[in-house]
């Protein structure tokens, strides 16, 4: 199975939906191969996630999880009641639906502060030498317009910052609230609201610290508990998340192939070292018969004075 997306540098409103495609992969213990789609390339719908299974294209985030969870026969909410689904319902509703367009309005807003906030390299991105430079002025100039459109024409746009901000953290009170003290919103294992809503609370939390954001500056002051389950889904569905972070590698969870350079590096050392053996075994040889003449000599001359005596 493998499904298109690029971490943290994708356009905004698609990232928080790959992530959570990942984390339920995750979490049901299935694995796939990322493809890195360099901002290039998109499902037939036009939009990002996309995976493929079997050669079959299947696209939207929710779509994809109903679709594995029925091919591969594991469901997250299994255990809830009916009641229950439906408070997951509305709750993915409001993270989907209005948290989510509270965070893309910051971020067009603030590009700046989003290349430093995330790290975000465009050259490894878009898979070119151009400078990041050039690449984030027409990056401002294209998708930052675009989102910004987005974001005005869903009506969070329309806001000021401040208004924005206490939209997003009254969304924050709520999971909150709902989460309580315990270790997830429904009880001691995950379910998809757990997943969705780390997908998104992630990119809340884990901006870097010395980036301006009162949305992050709220949950670790009022919302210690969610701040909890972040970790606690982190450690559960990406144990190799620093590996990840350090090297940006799409596929942390898959085997390597060896590197040529090493094969190679290793070969040249395995011949070295039968080169060196086969020296030793030659010099041990011509040592050998060295001592081997010098012992038939030694007898020669000892018989010829045996001769020499009668």
């Amino acid at each position: 199975m493998a499904w298109a997306g690029s971490g943290f540098n994708e356009p905004w409103n698609e990232v928080t939906h790959r992530n959570s495609l990942e984390n339920a992969v995750h979490e049901e213990k299935q694995s796939g191969l990322n493809v890195d789609h360099k901002m290039k390339f998109r499902s037939k719908k036009g939009a990002l996630p996309f995976v493929e299974l079997n050669g079959e294209e299947i696209a939207d985030s929710t779509i994809i999880l109903r679709e594995l969870s029925q091919k591969f026969g594991k469901d997250l909410d299994a255990v809830l009641t009916c009641e229950q689904r439906s408070v997951s319902h509305a709750m993915i509703s409001m993270i989907e639906n209005h948290l989510v367009w509270v965070v893309m309005c910051w971020r067009t807003k603030n590009l700046d502060q989003v290349f430093k906030g995330y790290k975000v390299n465009l050259q490894h991105v878009l898979g070119t030498r151009i400078p990041n430079g050039i690449l984030n002025f027409f990056f401002k100039l294209t998708v930052g317009r675009k989102g910004a459109k987005k974001v005005k024409a869903q009506g969070m746009g329309v806001h000021t910052p401040e208004e924005v901000s206490q939209f997003g953290c009254a969304d924050l009170k709520v999971l909150s609230d709902m989460l309580a003290d315990k270790p997830f919103f429904f009880g001691d294992e995950p379910t998809t609201l757990d997943v969705v809503a780390f997908a998104h609370l992630a990119q809340i939390l884990y901006i870097d610290k010395d980036t301006p954001y009162s949305l992050r500056d709220y949950m670790q002051e009022n919302c210690p508990n969610l701040v909890g389950h972040c970790s606690r889904m982190k450690e559960r569905c990406f144990p190799d998340w620093d590996e990840i972070c350090s090297t940006l590698d799409m596929n942390t969870h898959l085997p390597k192939p060896e590197k040529q350079e090493e094969k190679e590096g290793k070969e040249d050392a395995k011949e070295s070292k039968e080169s060196k053996e086969e020296k030793e075994g030659d010099k041990e040889k011509a040592d050998k018969e060295e001592k081997e003449l010098e012992k038939d000599k030694e007898v020669d001359e000892n018989k010829e004075k045996e001769k020499e005596g009668k």
